[in-house]
């Protein structure tokens, strides 16, 4: 008989793992959706903060802060749920209260967070669940334009997409009889739309900002570029420097900017994706939720990715400018280079024509005594001479021989200390 699978596979203490296998298997149950039933109420919060400001919340909570390494945690207090997740730069806080909490403690809850002067709301959503056979949305009563629409399993959905007089967002949920985990996943598509909505526009005003500082380098470049045009090169060097000055400035702008605009992008990429999941369809002649976001989302998005456009056009513009100047610059040097090489030339030239001119006098010099030193040998040998060698013609026929013979000898010494030089500037 053949033994079962289960008991040949070794334990899995056996195994040696990858150090982030466990961020890998954990990661699909990293945040699951918190189970409501109609006639719930759901309040998600969503801040901005750190590690301290994490602790605090799950002291209102009553977590123990030492799993503040953790990302997500749910609890059940007095009767309601409550759900922190940690996301990479905002917390977020989903609380279920049901019909039958007749002690209020989320709204407790929720004056305890307000007491925390750190933490930094971001988007604060409310969301009302009734049955089918409820008649009516009388919970929008803030806001004149009301819009919604049908949602996959027979959601009706209605909001006026503008904070009440208490700062929340307030969807009303028709939900018929579901199993309350499949309405919590709903349920919480439609929370992280609005979400990440507001933490894609986080972008928007820096982008405008952004956009302000970008209208003045980008007409300082065109200023610097006209002025190259039309002066000469002498003023190339300011130029550069102005140039070198923009670039750095650039480059601290985008980089200052970089992380807020790509988080931007890929918060508007899981916007997209959750609106497309909750597959609304049209209900009468209201605006759908996710035509509403759209519409207000798209050309936030648009106008962070042409500013991200702009930013990268900037600075290939600088480089191109700081390229052409440097080309200007070095041609000028090369074209100094060449005046230099050719003045020192000619100086090279004159000096060799005033060495040649030198060395003919010295030769002329110097022979000049040699043959004065000769005439007194000869006077000093003429009774020792044949008669047809008079001292007289003995000193004609060393006059050349001595001439010759120095004009030979200074001028290999010249071409010896030329040959000498030429190797040591090499």
């Amino acid at each position: 008989m053949t033994p079962a699978l289960n008991q040949t596979l070794p334990l899995s203490a056996a195994w040696k793992f990858h150090d982030d296998r466990a961020t890998l298997v954990l990661e699909p149950h990293a945040r699951p959706a918190m189970p409501v039933a109609n006639d719930d109420q759901v309040v998600h919060l969503c801040f901005q903060g750190g590690r301290d400001e994490l602790k605090e919340v799950l002291t209102v909570f009553d977590i123990p802060t030492d799993a503040a390494s953790e990302r997500h945690w749910a609890v059940t207090r007095h009767g309601g749920a409550v759900k922190v997740e940690q996301h990479s730069e905002f917390v977020s806080i989903m609380m279920r209260r049901s019909a039958d909490d007749a002690e209020g403690k989320l709204g407790e809850f929720l004056n305890r967070l307000t007491t925390i002067d750190t933490l930094k709301s971001i988007c604060l959503t409310r969301v009302l669940l009734h049955s089918p056979k409820t008649t009516g949305f009388k919970d929008l009563t803030f806001g004149s334009r009301i819009m919604g629409g049908h949602m996959c399993d027979d959601l009706e959905v209605r909001s006026t997409m503008f904070p009440d007089e208490h700062g929340f967002i307030t969807f009303v949920v028709k939900a018929p009889a579901a199993p309350t985990e499949q309405l919590g996943r709903r349920i919480q598509r439609l929370l992280e739309v609005e979400t990440y909505r507001n933490m894609c526009l986080l972008g928007l005003p820096l982008a405008r900002r952004t956009g302000e500082q970008l209208r003045k380098f980008e007409g300082e470049l065109g200023s610097i570029i006209a002025a190259m045009n039309k002066q000469d090169s002498v003023d190339d060097e300011a130029h550069f420097e102005r140039l070198s000055t923009l670039m750095q400035a650039a480059h601290a702008e985008t980089a200052s900017c970089r992380f807020r605009f790509s988080a931007s992008l890929a918060y508007n990429e899981i916007v997209q994706q959750r609106l497309d999941s909750l597959e609304e369809t049209k209900l009468g002649e209201l605006q759908t939720i996710s035509g509403f976001v759209r519409a207000r989302l798209d050309p936030g998005v648009s106008t962070i990715r042409s500013v991200v456009q702009r930013q990268q056009v900037l600075i290939d513009d600088l480089n191109q400018a700081l390229s052409l100047l440097r080309t200007r610059i070095d041609l000028s040097l090369n074209r100094d280079n060449q005046f230099l090489l050719k003045s020192m030339d000619a100086r090279h030239r004159q000096q060799v024509v005033i060495a040649q001119t030198v060395e003919g006098l010295s030769a002329v010099a110097i022979s000049y005594y040699l043959v004065g030193l000769v005439s007194y040998v000869a006077a000093s040998l003429g009774p020792f001479l044949p008669t047809w060698l008079t001292p007289t013609i003995l000193i004609g026929i060393s006059v050349p021989v001595i001439f010759i013979s120095v004009y030979g000898f200074l001028h290999t010494m010249r071409k010896r200390w030329e040959s000498d030089l030429l190797k040591r500037a090499s």
